[in-house]
């Protein structure tokens, strides 16, 4: 019995063209990391921010960063100082220091806590 050549397509790969491919797919990424690094390290390392564009009117706030400063003051005193909460001198507010302080000593637990923990 004789030998017939294949009929269908051969499936083998050039080598050399495959390498030859894989480089250079290799080389383009490369040279795009590259260039992109080129472009966006300006960018990257400046020293400073750049300025804000300044919003349109109307400006509500010329100077958000005090107005800030200033509210986180205001709660800051909040909570360091004692101040009457009501007119008849009857509740007060104390620092929360000394708050955390009587509340883990158990001497200030709170009152909902306190009659949750009583048997009825």
């Amino acid at each position: 019995m004789s030998r017939q050549p294949d009929s269908h397509a051969s499936y083998t790969i050039a080598a050399g063209v495959l390498h030859w491919a894989a480089a250079i797919l290799a080389l383009s990424l490369l040279a795009i990391v590259l260039l992109v690094y080129v472009w966006a390290r300006p960018v990257l390392t400046a020293g400073e921010q750049p300025p804000r564009p300044i919003p349109p009117q109307p400006r509500l706030q010329p100077d958000p960063a005090t107005d800030i400063a200033a509210e986180r003051a205001l709660q800051r005193s909040r909570l360091d100082a004692y101040q009457w909460i009501d007119p008849a001198h009857t509740v007060a507010r104390i620092p929360i220091t000394r708050a955390m302080a009587l509340v883990a000593a158990g001497q200030g637990a709170p009152a909902s806590a306190a009659s949750a923990e009583q048997p009825r």
